[in-house]
């Protein structure tokens, strides 16, 4: 871990003490505005991957096969018109 000279003793020191100052400084606790946007980023870059898989999914999806039939073979149905009930009240 330690290098063999002393210089290098001495940077592997140093160097230990910067990046535990930095690393001292950057784990305080952030603000809950901060972890907010925090957590809106992460839901919207959910979402745009979500997005973005599901349209490259439709887009390489095969077509459905239409089948063409011509109209004189499709069945019509006839629909009666309900009749009327007689009305008590003209009697």
């Amino acid at each position: 871990m330690f290098s063999s000279t002393k210089t290098g003793h001495f940077t592997h020191i140093i160097a230990t003490a910067l990046l535990g100052q930095a690393v001292g400084n950057g784990l305080t606790p952030p603000d809950p505005t901060t972890i907010e946007n925090y957590g809106h980023l992460i839901i919207q870059t959910l979402v745009a991957v979500v997005t973005i898989w599901a349209t490259i999914r439709k887009a390489l999806q095969r077509p459905e096969t239409v089948v063409r039939v011509p109209a004189e073979v499709l069945p019509l149905m006839q629909v009666e018109a309900p009749k009327p009930e007689p009305d008590d009240s003209a009697q």
